[in-house]
């Protein structure tokens, strides 16, 4: 009988079945393939809100808690995100929301990993089919991309085994634990710590190990873009939180400062590089690098309320990347990727579809009324309650910085002139009418979130 955590995952793994077998029987561009994807991606993100968290190991590798159950919602909204933007573009194949599916089913597996083995199968599940659809659009942008894309993560890949290997070969064991109440070899246990935060970092997209994250954005479809600016991001932060603060809670003060220069290097580096960017998906590229550092402070902190300020702070930041995708989408029409240029005189030709624009912008700046403002609130908190006044610090001169970045783009949109035309499509069109009332409803009245979170990621043997 199969154990209910699990139905989540097992709901996407039949929509990754049944939208293959769709693929094959319509043998052409279709829609049904797509109906299918939403209707068990959707039903997988209920699923997981409807589910009682557990404490308890399944099979020794997994933990459905309330942190696992939370990151299975989020992932399933970018993959649904993904969906949508593709759903009426003949661009996309059959194939498309397949394997959307089963790198979505990936990062879930991954914020249940208790297990470096069961964590790793998810990591590759989430990648493999990423290295196809960045390649899927079959010009040279997007061959450059799928290239690029699998020969660093082949790399990173690499690294993280072998750091799981030196941490299996001094503790014995795959499984999560408190490794420091053990007589262990510290060589070996820091070694393959580095090498497991160097093969996260990666998929999070923590400077120095980003530069595969601009041109893969641009030279990807938009939807892909999308789910990889949220989903993979959701996936790696909550695997590298749950390896720290269940695996090595007890040595945060050698990890979390180094950690924290990173961050700090991380937000810093991603702000300023994104201030000169014209192409628009290039743009946000350089802003996920600068918010991965953003969700890094959460995580060195070491605290309670920065693990639970990191896992909030996925999910506005997760609606604003979306919501500007979903902008881009619209712009883009039969082409792919938009320039700043093409937002000129946006406000009085589609103000609908600039006010999402600007929303999502304000949101990813921090301003006050929109979810960023109290994402960016609650990881200084976290920051300021375990002494990590130089994290704090860091991330309001990033934010400040970040400002000239996000302000541009609204510039160019209240100036007189034709920018490229909008092409709206029903998909669009919900992602960027959901993203942006949410977006503006958790900028007003977070709480109810804040409790959810709350409950989700309270680890006991945090500060």
């Amino acid at each position: 009988m199969i154990n209910p955590v699990l139905e989540p995952e097992l709901l996407m793994g039949l929509g990754v079945l049944a939208t293959l077998i769709l693929a094959m029987v319509v043998r052409e561009r279709s829609n049904a393939a797509y109906w299918s994807g939403l209707v068990f991606a959707v039903a997988a993100g209920v699923r997981s809100y409807t589910l009682h968290p557990t404490s308890h190991l399944v099979g020794g590798m997994m933990v459905a808690d309330g942190y696992g159950l939370v990151v299975n919602i989020m992932v399933t909204a970018a993959v649904v995100a993904g969906l949508l933007l593709a759903f009426d573009s003949e661009r996309y194949t059959v194939e498309f929301p397949a394997l959307l599916l089963l790198a979505g089913l990936g990062g879930m597996i991954m914020g249940l990993a208790a297990n470096f083995i069961l964590l790793f199968l998810g990591l590759e599940l989430l990648s493999l089919p990423l290295y196809i659809l960045a390649a899927s659009r079959r010009d040279a942008r997007s061959a450059e991309a799928g290239i690029k894309y699998l020969l660093t993560g082949a790399f990173s890949s690499g690294v993280l085994l072998f750091g799981m290997a030196l941490l299996y070969g001094s503790t014995g064991t795959v499984t999560f634990i408190n490794y420091t109440t053990l007589h262990l070899v510290p060589v070996l246990l820091g070694a393959g710590l580095a090498l497991v935060i160097v093969g996260l970092g990666y998929k999070l997209a923590m400077v120095p190990f980003h530069m595969w994250v601009p041109d893969v954005y641009e030279g990807s479809p938009t939807p892909v873009a999308t789910f990889m600016a949220f989903g993979t991001k959701v996936a790696a932060a909550a695997a590298l939180l749950r390896v720290l603060a269940f695996g090595f809670s007890l040595t945060s003060g050698v990890w979390g400062l180094a950690l924290g220069y990173f961050a700090v290097l991380t937000m810093l580096a991603g702000n300023l590089m994104a201030l000169p960017q014209r192409d628009l998906k290039r743009l946000l590229a350089w802003s996920g690098v600068g918010n991965a550092g953003y969700v890094l402070v959460g995580i060195a902190s070491h605290t309670v309320s920065g693990a639970q300020a990191a896992l909030f702070y996925l999910l506005p930041y997760g609606m604003a990347v979306v919501l500007a995708f979903a902008v881009i989408r619209v712009l883009e029409g039969q082409q792919e990727g938009a320039q700043m240029e093409d937002l000129t005189g946006l406000a009085h030709r589609e103000p609908w579809l600039a006010a999402g624009l600007t929303v999502a912008l304000l949101s990813l700046a921090g301003i006050p009324l929109t979810a960023g403002f109290f994402g960016k609130f609650y990881l200084i908190k976290g920051a300021l309650q375990g002494d990590q006044w130089g994290m704090a610090i860091g991330l309001v001169v990033a934010t400040l910085v970040s400002l000239g970045v996000y302000f541009r783009p609204i510039q160019y949109m209240f100036r007189p002139g034709e920018g490229r035309p909008a092409r709206w499509s029903v998909g669009a069109a919900v992602v960027v009418a959901g993203a942006g009332l949410a977006t503006l409803f958790i900028g007003v009245y977070p709480e109810p979130l804040l409790h959810f979170v709350a409950q989700a990621a309270t680890f006991t043997w945090l500060r």
